[in-house]
């Protein structure tokens, strides 16, 4: 059986040729989860827009997505990033693809709050554990580093909003997520 592993890979110009750099994405149990602060709903979830909003329309359904890769590479050359991975469709549900053999837990006691739309979407009826499946809600990226890394990195990332959410801890895969919309616990 062929077992798939994700990467996350860096290219750089070197000696006039391209060179890719590529680590496993795989956490290790105890490492940080930090996440960056998206703009808003990014590309995800637009079938479920259409849907709640019935043709209507909101100047956050065109902003356009951030784009991590320049602070994102930086990061990488300077810190042992174990895992990577931009919160887009299956938002987080995708965390799953670097646990390897562990958990991982979302806390809400971090500073980045799902912006407006998450909310009305909330309030239209979307169910917490529906919310973290499909949108980002407020984080756009998350890495996952030793926490020897933790204040350095979130130091390197003074230009964006980022905090720890969370962190891996032993288990099977599952994605534990404090809602951050209601008192719930979801388990993904």
């Amino acid at each position: 059986m062929i077992k798939k592993l994700e990467k996350h890979c860096s290219e750089i110009y070197k000696n006039h040729d391209w060179v890719y750099l590529c680590k496993y994405n795989i956490s290790e149990i105890g490492d940080k989860i930090i996440g960056i602060q998206s703009n808003g709903l990014h590309s995800n979830g637009f079938t479920k827009i259409r849907e709640i909003f019935n043709g209507k329309f909101k100047s956050d359904f065109i902003l356009p997505t951030n784009i991590y890769w320049d602070i994102i590479y930086k990061l990488n050359q300077r810190f042992d990033i174990h895992g990577m991975m931009h919160i887009t469709g299956g938002a987080f549900t995708k965390l799953k693809d670097f646990l390897k053999g562990a958990s991982a837990i979302i806390r809400k006691n971090h500073q980045l709050y799902p912006q407006e739309i998450f909310k009305e979407i909330y309030k239209k009826g979307v169910p917490d554990k529906e919310m973290y499946k499909t949108f980002n809600c407020g984080i756009g990226f998350v890495v996952t580093v030793t926490p020897r890394d933790t204040a350095k990195i979130l130091l390197a990332l003074k230009d964006f909003k980022a905090d720890i959410i969370g962190e891996i801890i032993p288990g099977k895969g599952m994605i534990e997520i404090e809602s951050m919309f209601g008192k719930k616990i979801i388990k993904l």
